[in-house]
């Protein structure tokens, strides 16, 4: 898969689920922006998806 071809997989992913993600929203407000990245990296199904994906770009 060519470096575009999984950017573009990403850039979907998170137009798709992040662009207005209220837990994102939320925790942010709540807990400020660190919490609320770590919780997209670390806890939400989607992050983990997208760390997998990007996991490609650095194999090469």
């Amino acid at each position: 898969m060519k470096n575009s071809q999984i950017i573009n997989e990403i850039d979907f992913l998170l137009n798709t689920y992040c662009d207005g993600c209220f837990v994102k929203t939320v925790l942010r407000k709540e807990k400020g922006k660190t919490v609320a990245h770590d919780f997209c990296i670390h806890s939400c199904t989607v992050g983990e998806e997208i760390r997998q994906i990007g996991d490609k770009l650095n194999s090469k």
